[in-house]
């Protein structure tokens, strides 16, 4: 298969990981009698205002992500070289619609998993706070693309469980998740294109 079809598979790719990651959480859940449902606001105005935290989550998110794209520090540049690297290989010609269904994926799958079916179990058979934290340090695990990656994974994973925790509501992780997944891909990618430039492969950089 040459290079140029195998990056525009990318997105299928993206569809189906995380798309499936919706279904473990399920099966999972089910294998353990984890409520997934009753982690769901049940009427439209207790959704309206779990929409809303998890919009308002979003906004310091987002100036931290600004902060860090645009930061000279060595070790955020590099960060950002390697995200980008990957955002071109994954998403080289992705469309707005492409980016927000990948977004919406991860945002609903991620969060079954780890919110709704780890941080339950986690904390059911420890503490909630212990679940809390091994949730967390997991969920930073699966985004370690470096050190720094993963502490600011894992302090995210901290924030949106905390919500979970504070709530019993997995729609403001999800949201907020989602939007930001979005933004930071559609923000990456316009960055790439009128850069017309290509980040370097990790193991060329310095």
């Amino acid at each position: 298969m040459a290079e140029s079809e195998q990056r525009q598979n990318g997105f299928a790719i993206a569809v189906i990981v995380e798309g499936g990651l919706a279904l473990v959480a399920m099966i999972v859940a089910s294998m353990f009698r984890v409520p997934l449902r009753e982690q769901i606001p049940a009427s439209g105005e207790q959704l309206a205002y779990a929409a809303l935290r998890g919009i308002l989550v979003t906004l310091p998110m987002f100036a931290v992500f600004l902060w860090l794209v645009h930061s000279s520090w060595a070790t955020l540049r590099d960060l950002r070289q390697q995200v980008e690297w990957l955002v071109a290989e994954m998403f080289p010609s992705a469309s707005l619609g492409q980016f927000a269904l990948v977004a919406l994926l991860a945002g609903v799958g991620e969060e079954l998993l780890f919110r709704g079916v780890i941080q339950s179990l986690a904390g059911k058979w420890t503490t909630p706070l212990v679940g809390l934290i091994i949730t967390s340090l997991l969920f930073g695990a699966a985004h370690a693309l470096t050190k720094l990656y993963f502490f600011l994974a894992t302090a995210i994973g901290l924030c949106f469980g905390a919500l979970v925790l504070q709530y019993n509501d997995l729609v403001a992780p999800m949201v907020a998740h989602s939007l930001y997944d979005f933004f930071a891909l559609t923000y990456l990618s316009r960055r790439l294109r009128l850069s017309g430039d290509t980040a370097p492969p990790p193991h060329e950089l310095p």
